[in-house]
């Protein structure tokens, strides 16, 4: 899937789940399968992904969306879902998370923290020393929430 198409499925998706509640989480492809990724505040049960299937498809299909996938499915991205965009660490205020980040020798370092704040632009992290770590949004590599079992 190449980043438009991924881009024109949010673009064409997100503001009809909005109006139930429902955010777009991320769109992902396996094999001849296209899978959307939502979220819903309180959880989601199977008859919301029933209902989202049963509203989409006719719109992707319309729009051409489904004509190379033999599948559409409609699911929780899971507690180990991950963190990209600035909704997604607002969701997560005040839980641990471990964010790789690009910096600008093409390295990747990883930060840990509480998110304390977040903006369209930025996350900031309190650190375990207590020291609070701004990070662009846009250098996020990959986030993840620091699951303890």
């Amino acid at each position: 899937m190449t980043v438009s198409e991924k881009n024109s499925i949010f673009e064409l998706l997100a503001p009809i789940l909005d109006i139930d509640g429902i955010e777009l989480v991320d769109v992902e492809t396996q094999l001849k399968t296209l899978r959307l990724l939502i979220h819903k505040p309180g959880g989601l049960s199977v008859s919301d992904c029933q209902a989202v299937n049963s509203v989409v498809r006719p719109i992707l299909e319309v729009h051409e969306h489904l004509a190379s996938y033999r599948q559409l499915e409609v699911a929780s991205p899971g507690l180990d879902r991950p963190l990209r965009t600035a909704a997604d660490f607002r969701r997560n205020c005040g839980r641990t998370v471990r964010i790789e980040v690009a910096s600008k020798d093409d390295k990747k370092r990883q930060v840990q923290g509480t998110v304390a704040e977040v903006s369209e632009e930025q996350v900031v992290l309190v650190a375990t020393n207590d020291n609070r770590v701004a990070i662009n949004i846009s250098e996020i590599c990959n986030g993840y929430i620091h699951l303890k079992w």
